[in-house]
């Protein structure tokens, strides 16, 4: 087996040098296709390294012994700390106590921490504490004339016999049953991972994790807040394989005034919460190092070809027209 079969094996038969003939026209064709097919190649390159997005939604078992962190801020308008209480009241109706930060910034208690609730559904009420007086009276002791105002007792009720202090009586007044309040922040699970443009599939505020931040509710009456808390498990996976789990949520607002046969019952604030059983991933995925190259050869040939082509018909037309001039002229 000589040189010679090997040549004939040869798929890439070379045109020799003095039958070739360069033109302005594909000199322009020539710089254009190099041009194009770096800026091909390049954000193929950046498309490989950035991954792609996949979202899938799919049902999943969510486990009733995990906890779930809880952020939350909420200021009570009008209200005293030591006069709230914030319990959480399970499905099967045992109700416990949330050890929470409650801080008094002036005439508002705000009630802000993190706390940790099971996965199974419940309700978060911001109630007044057992034994408070909310039947809608209370009263003060106050002078009858010009006498010093003296602070009344908390939670102070006249038995029978009682005589103020000389130069005071006491007065019924209407008691504040409103329960308005502002939330400043409500959210579950942990924060939402920023080691990746998640803002491509969703709003740069992160609505769906905390659609309550900036809700204000007041009202010139009392009444009862109820919202109803519907969330979704959501799984983010960035390109190395760094997971977080947290819950985006939607709800659904309700108030009233919830009587019973003893009078008004007390105002309170409810956050009843659910988990829906799916769970929305969002994923980064990197294709693997033969589909880049499949791609880059790909750019390159496709290119290199459609150049050749455009360029044989750009100079055939050249020469069609040259021809006619000539015949022309000569004619």
């Amino acid at each position: 087996m000589g040189l010679e079969t090997i040549r004939n094996l040869d798929l890439y038969k070379k045109v020799p040098g003095d039958l070739t003939e360069r033109t302005v026209c594909g000199a322009f064709i020539s710089v254009a296709c190099v041009i194009l097919t770096i800026y091909l190649m390049f954000a193929e390159l950046v498309l490989y390294a950035n991954g792609s997005l996949h979202t899938s939604i799919f049902v999943t078992y969510l486990n009733q012994e995990e906890d779930m962190d809880v952020r939350m801020n909420v200021s009570v308008i009008d209200k005293q700390c030591e006069d709230l209480a914030v319990n959480l009241r399970h499905l099967h109706g045992h109700q416990e106590n949330i050890l929470i930060k409650k801080r008094q910034v002036s005439d508002d208690c705000n009630i802000v921490g993190a706390i940790k609730l099971k996965k199974t559904p419940g309700i978060v009420m911001i109630v007044p504490h057992h034994g408070q007086n909310w039947t809608g009276k209370e009263y003060k002791i106050v002078p009858k004339h010009d006498e010093e105002p003296i602070k009344t007792p908390k939670g102070f009720v006249p038995h029978a016999g009682y005589t103020p202090p000389e130069g005071y009586k006491v007065v019924e007044v209407l008691k504040s049953l409103k329960m308005n309040h502002a939330i400043h922040e409500l959210e579950f699970g942990p924060p939402l991972p920023n080691t990746h443009r998640w803002e491509e599939v969703l709003p740069l505020d992160g609505s769906p994790f905390r659609p309550l931040a900036g809700v204000n509710r007041e009202f010139p009456i009392s009444l009862s807040h109820d919202y109803h808390i519907r969330m979704v498990p959501t799984t983010f996976i960035d390109q190395n394989k760094r997971r977080t789990d947290t819950y985006q949520y939607s709800y659904a607002y309700q108030n009233f005034v919830m009587s019973t046969p003893a009078g008004i019952a007390p105002p309170s604030i409810l956050f009843r919460y659910d988990l829906a059983p799916m769970e929305i991933r969002y994923q980064y995925d990197r294709k693997p190092m033969y589909h880049l190259l499949t791609m880059m050869c790909a750019i390159v040939g496709g290119l290199v070809t459609v150049a050749g082509v455009l360029d044989k018909i750009l100079f055939s037309t050249h020469q069609l027209i040259k021809q006619k001039i000539l015949l022309g002229k000569q004619n």
